[in-house]
């Protein structure tokens, strides 16, 4: 009895110390006190922070979780990449005496979904979650904030247990510091950024507007692309400081900023190409440009089809190639070209936003709260400077047309270009006629299909990958029985619209891995890879049964035929000629023995 007495108080006492351990871990935490004026203030210095790279915790188990658990303060709060949950343990506190409510708020432009987890302290209830994922926040906010802004209710000294998850499925670089708003602050902090953002739009509107009556008066060319750079930034933009997610719902999913960033990324490059004169002045410089350009548009193409990540990763990595442009820039005003110096360090400067946002991405960089406003901020003063810079170089051509005729240098340029286009025009039309007649040597242009030469070609390469890779490969040869007599009796276009329609018959019944070709007049042939013999008799039983139900129409004649098809798979020792020859052995059985059949080949 005394032994069972000793034993429950060894399990009580156990008990005891691992819920006291709790409840000090729990007490120990700083607590974050609030009274409704709060202005940003970052919670950072105030909270513990768990990796959870697999996102299985759940919100009870991470708050009596103390093993893996760091001050913040001691860590980076630009957190490695990785894919899964960070987690930030945290208590907070009113001290007024009303109810209050507070913002915990998260930088928009990461790639994360927020999810707050809290409940009233020691009450032992379960968390309650309020979640905000990054590309749900909309227009449904009662505040318009242009970043992840999770509302915290407090009722009168309340305190209460908070847990902040932050996760994302791809490996990002991760944001551990929250800021506090009042409902108040958090208005007017978003007013601000819309203020700045429609001051910056007013800008670029405006600014286009004025370089298009430029360029209906002056015929500079770096006007048109500077419209089109200023234009394309507003999307831009507006996805950076997420003002535009919040109007238009899940606008972070769509292509539409990769395709804008990539377009405005081209547009600056022409843009330098242009007001350099880089054509007149170096070669090597102009082709760097071009290069430079061809770079950056590889990302559009990939953007559209829908590999937005892969376009993403391409368009950060393009951005290295201002350098050589603004290089190129250089060069041309160290050959003669006049006023290049405000335009190069606009474009520096472009230069240095695109580089300081992407190593936040990166993170190469610890992000602030200040960096949101670098993009739009930035953006005005660039182009602020380059409208001061297209001013001067076109005032500059003015004054030096005044007193050398700038109407025949004009016409000059102009002329040099139509001649450049024509040039371009004619390559391109060289290529695409290369490109027609490569295409008539390898196609039987009536009936689409790769013709015997290419077939072969086909055949021979599946041969040595079956035979490599001991992969089944079989061979399905047929011929339309009595073509002769539809010829004879309908006319020869009768039956080239009778090839016709078998080839195309065909086509839609092999699988897509298969290959098809006209071996001859009537004779078709098809390459069935990883089928055995007997798969290779279901797809040409198939074929043989649609082509018998096929009516084919030509100048009010209804016709049909039949084929006979012969099989063979590819054995040992076999070579593309043997098994080939087998293929048409089974054929010429099945025209013997009567025609409309299937025939394998047996050995």
């Amino acid at each position: 009895m005394k032994q069972f007495i000793t034993l429950y108080k060894f399990i009580f006492i156990i008990l005891l110390t691992l819920t006291s351990g709790v409840c000090y871990s729990a007490n120990s935490l700083p607590e974050i006190e609030v009274d409704g004026s709060e202005n940003g203030q970052t919670i950072e210095g105030k909270t513990t922070f768990l990796i959870d790279e697999q996102s299985q915790l759940i919100a009870e188990q991470v708050w009596l979780k103390e093993e893996g658990f760091q001050e913040t303060k001691s860590n980076p709060p630009w957190l490695g990449n990785f894919a899964g949950s960070v987690w930030l343990k945290t208590k907070i506190k009113n001290l007024n005496n009303n109810k209050i409510v507070v913002y915990l708020e998260y930088p928009y432009h990461l790639p994360s979904t927020v999810v707050l987890y809290q409940r009233t302290e020691s009450s032992g209830e379960e968390f309650q979650v309020i979640k905000n994922a990054l590309f749900e926040s909309g227009g449904s906010r009662a505040i318009a904030f242009p970043r992840v802004a999770l509302p915290l209710e407090l009722g009168p000294n309340q305190s209460k247990e908070i847990l902040l998850e932050t996760f994302s499925d791809v490996a990002t670089p991760r944001f551990s510091s929250f800021r506090v708003w009042s409902t108040t602050t958090i208005a007017e902090a978003a007013n601000i950024e819309h203020l700045i953002f429609g001051l910056v739009v007013s800008f670029i509107v405006l600014s286009s507007f004025l370089s298009f009556i430029f360029w209906k008066f002056l015929k500079e060319k770096f006007f048109l692309w500077y419209i089109l750079f200023a234009l394309s930034s507003l999307p831009v933009l507006g996805l950076t400081t997420g003002i535009l997610n919040l109007y238009i719902p899940n606008l972070g999913f769509h292509p539409l900023g990769t395709i804008a960033m990539v377009v405005m990324m081209a547009a600056g490059v022409q843009f330098i190409r242009v007001y350099s004169n880089a054509s007149y002045h170096s070669l090597i410089a102009d082709k760097a440009m071009h290069i430079s350009l061809s770079l950056v548009l590889i990302a559009l193409p990939v953007a559209i089809i829908g590999f937005h990540e892969l376009a993403m990763q391409i368009q950060q990595l393009a951005i290295f190639i201002f350098p050589v442009a603004i290089i190129a820039a250089i060069y041309c005003g160290v050959l003669g070209e006049k006023k290049m110096l405000t335009m190069v360090l606009a474009k520096t400067l472009f230069f240095i936003i695109l580089l300081s946002t992407n190593l936040q991405t990166w993170g190469w960089i610890s992000p602030s709260y200040g960096l949101v406003f670098l993009p739009t901020i930035g953006m005005l003063a660039q182009l602020t400077c380059l409208m001061w810079a297209m001013y001067v170089k076109a005032k500059a051509h003015y004054e030096e047309g005044s007193t050398e005729d700038l109407d025949t240098v004009s016409v000059a340029y102009e002329q040099a270009y139509a001649l450049q286009e024509q040039v371009k025009n004619q390559n391109q039309k060289l290529k695409a006629a290369k490109e027609q007649a490569e295409f008539e040597a390898r196609t039987d242009m009536l009936t689409h299909l790769p013709n015997r030469r290419a077939f072969m070609n086909l055949a021979t390469m599946a041969v040595a990958q079956s035979n490599r890779q001991d992969k089944p490969l079989s061979f399905i040869a047929f011929d339309i029985d009595n073509f002769k007599l539809i010829n004879d009796q309908y006319g020869h276009p009768a039956g080239d619209q009778m090839l016709k329609e078998i080839g195309d018959l065909t086509r839609s019944i092999i699988r897509a891995s298969d290959f098809c070709g006209r071996i001859g007049g009537e004779e078709f042939m098809i390459g069935c890879h990883d089928n055995t013999i007997g798969d290779a008799y279901n797809l040409a039983e198939r074929l043989r049964i649609a082509i018998e139900e096929c009516v084919v129409i030509f100048d009010d004649l209804e016709f049909s035929t039949t084929v006979s098809i012969g099989i063979a798979q590819v054995g040992n020792g076999d070579t593309l000629d043997t098994v080939i020859k087998k293929a048409d052995k089974a054929m010429y059985i099945s025209k013997a023995e009567g025609k409309n059949r299937v025939t394998n080949y047996a050995a």
